[in-house]
């Protein structure tokens, strides 16, 4: 009875093991996907940390009422460009530029982006003005650099406000997005 009963464990192992080895002999691979790395290395005083490489400023909803005249500005909101390992012996300060499509009424404001689901979505009438630490307007030019920052050695931020600048007395409603790249400049 013993080996009777012995015998059934044994026939149940090797059964499972079995079942598994066959698991084992049914692996499929698919291919899931693309990753994409991108980087750089730069020959300059500071790197700009990964967090402000790609932002995206909330400038907010405001009603047309808001707009009534040329010159009107909605709130300005705040936005940061974080660098990191700075070395003061390579530079001392930081600046940086703006580079996007200009408003046509106004070519210190970054223009709307009328591309919106075939300009039928986009807001006209407003453009965004970009100011530095010290309030100055940076034009989204290319080669108009703000106010340059004293460097620290290690981990600096920059400080911009972002704001609406009514360049119409009848803007029309609709997203009122842009985009701009920036240049860091240090001396």
């Amino acid at each position: 009875m013993k080996l009777s009963k012995l015998a059934v464990l044994f026939g149940a192992v090797m059964a499972a093991s079995v079942g598994m080895a066959h698991a084992a002999d049914d692996t499929v691979s698919v291919t899931g996907g693309n990753v994409h790395f991108r980087g750089s290395l730069v020959d300059a005083a500071c790197s700009v940390s990964a967090d402000s490489a790609n932002q995206t400023v909330e400038l907010g909803q405001y009603t047309l009422h808001h707009f009534k005249n040329v010159g009107d500005t909605g709130s300005p909101i705040p936005f940061e460009i974080k660098l990191e390992d700075c070395d003061t012996t390579v530079s001392g300060t930081a600046a940086v530029a703006f580079s996007g499509t200009a408003d046509d009424a106004n070519k210190e404001l970054l223009s709307i982006d009328t591309s919106v689901n075939g300009n039928t979505d986009a807001a006209s009438g407003v453009g965004i003005r970009i100011t530095d630490s010290t309030s100055a307007a940076v034009v989204p030019d290319g080669s108009s650099f703000s106010t340059p920052t004293t460097l620290i050695d290690g981990e600096n931020t920059l400080k911009f406000h972002a704001q609406y600048v009514s360049t119409s007395a009848t803007p029309t409603a609709g997203q009122a997005n842009a985009d701009a790249t920036f240049i860091m400049q240090y001396q």
